[in-house]
Order: structure tokens, then C-alpha cells, then sequence
């Protein structure tokens, strides 16, 4: 009769799975592969609108808003802030959180943005 297992070691069943998690993984990754490098994205702030209005970005990617109007704007979400930015002026952020993130700016409120993180 087969020993039965007292929680010290996984059943057979559950190394199995393991096993395949992990050769699917490693099979749509492929030997020696990995995640693609974070990129730097651009949200170019000019006469008083935001281009692109819509960005999709990877959990990771780095996006610069640069101010090319003469007066300061904000790029300000539930997710973030970057306080004002002075004319001809940039603030990055790095994308953490996956989501969608509807943004405006704070001192010309008709102006509006999103930011999709996948």
C-alpha cells in the first residue's frame, strides 16, 4: 500500500502541474529569453491639449510629458501627479500599477489625457 503524504511534500498531482506551469512558461519564453526592456514613451503638452490623447504603455514603461506651451500644465490621475510643469519643461514617470488612467490637467481642466497600462 502507498505511503500517504503528511504535508511535507507535494502530491504527484501538484508537481505535475508545477512541471507544465513551468515548461509552458519556459517554452513561450524561450532558453535564455526574457522580458522585454522598459521604453520611454512621449506625451508632447501643446496648444493646450495632450498628444497623444491616448497612450498604451507595458507595467514598467518610463512617460515623459514635455511642455511645449509657454504657459505650466499638470498631467494629474488617481494614479499620479506631477505637480506643475513649467513652460518648456518635462516630468517622467514610471508606470507601476496595470490599468487605465484617465489624467487632466489641474490649471486648464478641459484638458484631458488617458493612460493605459497593460
Amino acid at each position: 500500500m502507498p505511503r500517504r503524504s503528511r504535508g511535507r511534500w507535494p502530491s504527484r498531482p501538484r508537481l505535475t502541474a508545477v512541471a507544465v506551469g513551468l515548461g509552458a512558461l519556459l517554452g513561450v519564453l524561450g532558453p535564455g529569453a526574457t522580458a522585454p526592456s522598459p521604453v520611454t514613451h512621449t506625451v508632447v503638452v501643446e496648444a493646450t491639449s495632450f498628444e497623444p490623447a491616448t497612450l498604451t504603455v507595458r507595467a514598467g514603461d518610463a512617460v515623459v510629458w514635455a511642455n511645449r506651451d509657454p504657459f505650466p500644465h499638470t498631467a494629474t490621475s488617481k494614479a499620479f501627479d506631477s505637480s506643475v510643469i513649467p513652460a518648456d519643461a518635462s516630468w517622467t514617470y514610471t508606470t507601476r500599477a496595470r490599468g487605465t488612467f484617465d489624467y487632466v490637467c489641474t490649471l486648464h481642466p478641459t484638458m484631458k489625457g488617458t493612460l493605459r497600462v497593460e
